[in-house]
């Protein structure tokens, strides 16, 4: 599965100019030296326009949920729903499974508390999968 086929975010990478005026890379092949300035560079490019692009909604991103603290009573799952979550899991990208495995653990959790149940069932966590699938969509 490509990364664009599951929602993620991608960027072009341009391969020669136009760019930035400084560059200390002369032209490709991206090799050697002077080719892994090129990436380095770009790479540092991106992140600063991923920065400048994230300042002025830093307020938006303070509003938004904290993280749920581990509790001393996290509830029982129950057979099935360890299966269903790896299954579901699944439908991530590589890259981003470990902590869409946790975000959808959490966001089970939370409902089945919500609900006042005592387990997580196999429902809570398709449940939770869909909201979080609706908000990576």
């Amino acid at each position: 599965m490509y990364i664009q086929e599951a929602g993620g975010r991608t960027q072009y990478l341009p391969a020669s100019f136009p760019g930035a005026v400084i560059r200390r890379h002369t032209g490709t092949p991206f090799m050697g030296y002077s080719g892994a300035t090129y990436l380095v560079q770009e790479v540092c490019n991106a992140l600063f326009d991923a920065l400048f692009h994230i300042l002025p909604h830093s307020q938006d991103l303070d509003r938004a949920e904290a993280t749920p603290t581990v509790r001393a009573q996290a509830p029982q799952w129950e057979s099935g729903s360890f299966t269903t979550l790896d299954r579901l899991v699944e439908e991530f990208t590589v890259l981003t499974r470990i902590s869409a495995a946790k975000r959808l653990r959490d966001a089970a959790e939370t409902t089945a508390r919500r609900q006042g149940s005592a387990t997580v069932s196999t429902a809570h966590v398709e449940k939770s999968f869909e909201e979080i699938r609706g908000r990576v969509a």
